[in-house]
């Protein structure tokens, strides 16, 4: 991408787990990261689903298309380059891009 000054990250949950002798291993929460984006702020902006469903979306995500892709319902988070959170929220209606290679999210 020419222009990707933000980071984007996915939120990953582990399950409990059990080492060699069956102790149990807590799971956790982590994040991802799967590169860099360029995250706008479109809260000022409506969509509506292909389903008639009003979405309020707050942020449109755009990424490399060689990146690991972003599903619907995934929790994803974009960090400017200094470590601070630009828009966070859950993902919604996934695309890839024909043309370019890209991919875009939209952040409810």
């Amino acid at each position: 991408m020419i222009f990707s000054p933000h980071i984007l990250q996915i939120k990953v949950i582990t399950g409990p787990s059990f080492d060699e002798d069956m102790n149990p291993i807590p799971g956790g929460e982590s994040w991802k990261e799967i590169g860099a984006c360029r995250c706008d702020d479109i809260s000022a902006e409506k969509k509506v689903s292909v389903n008639g469903v009003l979405y309020d979306f707050k942020h449109k995500v755009v990424y490399d298309k060689s990146a690991e892709a972003v599903t619907t319902g995934a929790e994803v988070r974009c960090l400017n380059r200094d470590g601070s959170v630009r828009g966070e929220g859950v993902a919604k209606s996934p695309i890839e891009v024909n043309y370019l290679p890209y991919r875009v999210i939209w952040l409810e």
